[in-house]
């Protein structure tokens, strides 16, 4: 392979996280960036998400923070003049701009070549009515759907197939969702979104399957046709309910192996007929009374369900397409040492199962319809890892660090029959209490299998969850029903809720009695050649594959489930640790059950735990490991302190501080680091109104540096007082001293924690990494040779905004008392800059006309 043939790539960026799209776009850019670069190929990354990683830390060799715009791009693509475009990594707002590229003749223009696909994919992608057609050639069967481009044609397809039907929009600026129509009131309101959010106004509207088993699969394919399946995947819920809002499982529950085969068969047969190298996720709908299948969705980018597959079988999915991409075979590509057989040439086997649980974000935003249907309305995901399908989802479900230790508490739920019958047919988030609570009234199980369109078979392993729990409540410190529940996934807590005693007691009797757990490691060959993943699950079992790091171990506890609010700064905040916690020769050690975490990236953590972040979880880890330091971050205050009263030694980022709330708007603030001796002061920062920026923006809009004489100079005047108040705290950390105006003169209001925001904003614009810093003070280290690469903030001219994004328009929220444009509500956030905060404010507004600041 002659890498001279390819020696620049050029990677558009997926933007900012929203609902839908969590860091799994940001995780493939980190890992295929960095094995290109490997490769001796120069990669160069657009992106204006404010939380990158893959922006940060060498991961391309340049970076453009810049609008994704086709004007952009354009700019870019002249100056660098890359030999190929990567279309894989930016979501389906990438392959929209990709499409616009192609068309207004910038590639072919500027010589760069479109890599993995060719045009017609593209064009499929963006156009599922081209790609139905394309799946009807190659006589794969497809649901009946037709281009519409007015209500009155729409009306015109029902006549012909009759309600339901799903209505999803063509080229869709946004990850856009598929919408369930029951009559012609739901059939209008799904076309006016849908039209609004289309690149070109128009919808498909499509005979609805709901009620079908859904399925999906994952493939890699090169450019010599070899071919191979990742991973089989089974939705717990039906078609009908979006499948990131769905349960699922891998390996398949429920089909057989013929059916498993005649869908490998299939992913394989799409993915050569569409001459796709690299990854591919194909969607399938079976007819469980039939067995026929419908290919509902092919997806050739980067999505979750390749994060999960990646995940679930630690199969290196994007080391290996970056090598497709760079033009190797699979046959060629040599994976890395750990991997005992070091060849791409393997198709995933699993001794264990892996169950993804999504998270939504209904604890925060109260006026949404908890419905779940086909939008999609899950902010993240959490998986539980292990040996049945019981544990698995266990250990799943209490992922999702919900407000109570364990899950499964056998309290009677109050609903009157006709309720639960209701909520049975019309599932909502949270359903599993609900199918629970209907098995404890004696509900069977063919019964509830019909009124909820899931298989039996879910409903088998439920009913023995309940049993073992009973069996737990019925028999007190009994060896054999502690020993069997912790085998399927029940906890201390779970345990000490049944027994009515404390988790200690509970320990302490398992521990008297060998009931313990071991670590699994997670590979993809069931165990036929010694990989060396580094990744562990627990379970109860006899062998234990996971032996104390060696080397200055240092324990991160990770996010777990993204929600809204400042979940992925905080995934970003965790990576930042873990790759400066390894510059600084510790040995990283990540726990986590965030499939689409870009801190799960395999480079950045020495060792990785996926599991839940429950006390008696975090213990058995921290048994094995007896870390240095433990280290958690701004979710997991009280976590910190449980295990600091174990007399570990915990780092906790957030500092705890009170929080005032003062009216900061147009007032500045000064940006600031302590050692706990010394004061350093980063620059000025200011927030404005996001109104500023474009009339109806609720949120406020975040600046630096802000370079105002008048204003420094009153800045410097109060220095001695900020040091003053600083140092009183008594904590090394990152503060932000608000100032407020009176009697005309600048004065301190409060002192805060450094948000995550900030951070990721003073880091783009300096260049220098706030989270290394923070990490060396919090460490013990003087900031004389902690600021030794941060820059004169006086010489920063470049200024810097950020906005955050919320989900207000796509969880077709209207209410004005909720949509209030809180930091709490955001999904994501945009940056850019400009030489004027008039140019700055410009640049964020470009190609986010639509965003909902």
């Amino acid at each position: 392979m002659n890498n001279q043939v390819l020696q620049k790539v050029l990677i558009i960026g997926a933007g900012h996280n929203d609902i839908g799209r969590e860091g799994q776009h940001d995780a493939a850019v980190t890992q295929i960036g960095a094995t290109i670069r490997r490769l001796g190929i120069a990669v160069v990354l657009v992106d204006n998400n404010a939380y990158s990683v893959a922006a940060e830390n060498r991961f391309a060799d340049k970076v453009y923070i810049e609008p994704l715009t086709v004007a952009s791009l354009s700019r870019i693509i002249e100056i660098e003049q890359p030999d190929g475009l990567i279309p894989s990594l930016g979501g389906i707002q990438g392959v929209n701009l990709i499409q616009s590229l192609i068309s207004n003749n910038v590639l072919k223009n500027n010589n760069v070549r479109l890599l993995q696909w060719d045009q017609n994919t593209v064009d499929m992608i963006v156009n599922p009515a081209l790609m139905s057609n394309r799946l009807k050639a190659m006589h794969e069967p497809v649901i009946s759907s037709q281009v519409v481009a007015s209500e009155a044609e729409a009306m015109a397809v029902v006549r012909n197939v009759g309600f339901p039907v799903i209505v999803k929009s063509v080229a869709p600026r946004i990850e856009a969702s598929r919408q369930l129509c029951e009559d012609e009131d739901d059939l209008q309101r799904a076309l006016t979104m849908g039209f609004k959010v289309s690149g070109t106004k128009q919808c498909i509207v499509e005979q609805s399957i709901v009620g079908y088993k859904e399925l999906e699969f994952v493939a890699v394919r090169d450019h010599k046709d070899t071919a191979l399946l990742i991973s089989g995947m089974e939705n717990f819920d039906p078609v009908g309910i979006h499948s990131a809002d769905s349960i699922v499982f891998a390996p398949t529950q429920t089909i057989t192996d013929q059916e498993y085969q005649q869908f490998r068969v299939t992913t394989l047969k799409i993915m050569r007929n569409l001459h796709l190298s690299g990854s591919c996720h194909v969607q399938f709908a079976l007819d469980p009374t039939t067995q026929n299948y419908y290919v509902i969705k092919v997806t050739p980018y980067f999505d979750r369900t390749m994060a999960l597959a990646a995940r679930a079988t630690e199969y290196p999915l994007a080391q290996v397409v970056a090598n497709l991409i760079a033009g190797m075979s699979l046959a060629e590509v040599k994976l890395l040492g750990n991997y005992r057989k070091q060849t791409a040439l393997i198709e995933p086997v699993l001794d264990h199962i892996v169950c993804r649980i999504p998270a939504w974000p209904f604890n925060v935003l109260n006026k949404v319809s908890h419905q779940l249907d086909t939008v999609t309305e899950s902010t993240g995901s959490v998986i539980g890892i292990g040996r049945s399908t019981e544990e698995a989802l266990l250990k799943g479900l209490r992922s999702t660090d919900e407000s109570r230790y364990h899950v499964i508490a056998n309290q009677p739920q109050d609903y009157s029959e006709g309720e639960l019958i209701q909520r049975l047919i019309h599932p909502q988030a949270g359903r599993m209490l609900v199918l629970l609570e209907a098995l404890n009234r004696g509900y069977q199980i063919d019964e509830l299998a019909e009124l909820t369109k899931i298989d039996a078979f879910y409903f088998y392993k439920l009913s023995h969850i309940l049993e073992i729990e009973q069996a737990l409540r019925d028999r007190p410190f009994d060896v054999h029903a502690l020993g069997r529940a912790k085998y399927f996934g029940f906890t201390d807590e779970d345990a000490a809720d049944a027994w009515q005693t404390d988790t200690k007691q509970v320990r302490q009797f398992a521990l008297e009695n060998e009931i313990q757990p071991t670590f699994k490691e997670v590979e993809s060959t069931a165990g036929e050649f010694v990989e060396q993943t580094n990744t562990y699950y627990s379970t109860y079992e006899l062998d234990n594959e996971s032996q104390q790091q060696t080397g200055r171990r240092a324990v991160v506890i990770g996010t777990g489930a993204n929600r809204i609010g400042t979940n992925h700064g905080n995934d970003y905040m965790v990576s930042q640790l873990l790759f400066y916690l390894k510059k600084a020769d510790y040995q990283p050690i990540l726990i986590n059950a965030n499939p689409n975490s870009v801190a799960m990236t395999p480079q950045l953590a020495t060792k990785r735990y996926v599991e839940p972040k429950q006390y008696s979880d975090i213990l058995n880890v921290l048994d094995i490991e007896k870390p240095e330091i433990i280290l958690t971050t701004y979710h997991d205050y009280r976590l910190g302190q449980l295990l600091k009263s174990l007399d570990y030694q915990v780092i906790q980022i957030n500092n705890s501080l009170p929080r005032e709330q003062v009216k900061t708007n147009d007032s500045p603030a000064v940006e600031v680091i302590s050692d706990g001796t010394t004061v350093q002061i980063f620059g000025i920062s200011e927030i404005i109104a996001g109104n500023n920026l474009r009339a109806n923006v609720r949120g406020s809009i975040e600046v630096f540096p802000i370079q105002d004489k008048a204003e420094n100079q009153a800045i410097v005047a109060l220095s001695k007082e900020i040091e003053q108040r600083v140092l009183a705290l008594g904590l090394p950390g990152l503060y932000t001293v608000r100032l407020t105006i009176a009697d005309e003169q600048l004065k301190l209001a409060t002192i805060e924690p450094m948000s995550i925001a900030m951070m990721a904003l003073i880091s783009k614009a300096s260049g220098s990494s706030v989270t290394r810093l923070l990490l060396h003070v919090k460490l013990g280290e003087p900031l004389s040779k902690v600021m030794y690469d941060y820059p004169d903030s006086s010489k920063l001219k470049t200024i810097f905004v950020q906005a955050n994004t919320f989900p207000y328009n796509q969880l077709q929220m209207y209410d004005e008392n909720e949509i209030t444009g809180e930091p709490g509500h955001a999904t994501g956030s945009v940056i850019a800059h400009g030489e004027t905060l008039k140019a700055a404010l410009a640049a964020l507004n470009a190609g986010n006309e639509d965003t909902d600041f």
